[in-house]
């Protein structure tokens, strides 16, 4: 009984939008099942920290004739709350790792799914900002490792004369 009372809670995200945007979504029923089997079959004790820097597909608009616009989010923070939304603030049930991401064009295949031309285009874009935002993350790091090396060497030259 007391799984069934915690599974009739929601779990939230908050994620961040390509265009900087912070913005709390419900996760969809079928990702929630999936998390709470996660922590009562496998027994793991970090599920919540399972989703915290993937990209899943969120909806920007609101449904109309069970369509709406789509992007693909950062997911950010994740919370547990009894409250449903009353609106349009629902994930889609695609998501990937960050790692995933480095795969572009599989990413992307897996992300589009069925969706209308018009969402496939903007998880296009939406992708391609975040694995844009990957590779500077990726390059600020080699500069700084680098600084740091270069560091070392002119000390040390220094420190000879």
């Amino acid at each position: 009984m007391k799984n069934k009372a915690q599974n009739a809670y929601f779990i939230w995200i908050l994620v961040e939008l390509p265009n900087g945007q912070r913005q709390w979504y419900c996760i969809s029923k079928i990702l929630r099942h999936a998390l709470y089997w996660e922590r009562d079959k496998n027994k793991n004790k970090f599920w919540k920290n399972s989703l915290i820097g993937s990209y899943i597909n969120v909806a920007t608009s609101v449904y109309v004739h069970n369509q709406a616009r789509l992007t693909v989010a950062k997911v950010l923070k994740i919370r547990i709350y009894p409250k449903r939304p009353q609106d349009w603030h629902w994930t889609r049930n695609q998501f990937i790792s960050e790692d995933s991401l480095k795969h572009f064009n599989t990413a992307y295949n897996f992300m589009k799914h069925n969706y209308s031309w018009y969402n496939k285009i903007a998880i296009w874009f939406a992708l391609r900002h975040w694995k844009n935002e990957l590779t500077q993350k990726k390059i600020s790091n080699a500069k700084k490792k680098v600084r740091k090396i270069r560091g070392k060497y002119v000390y040390k030259s220094k420190r000879a004369q």
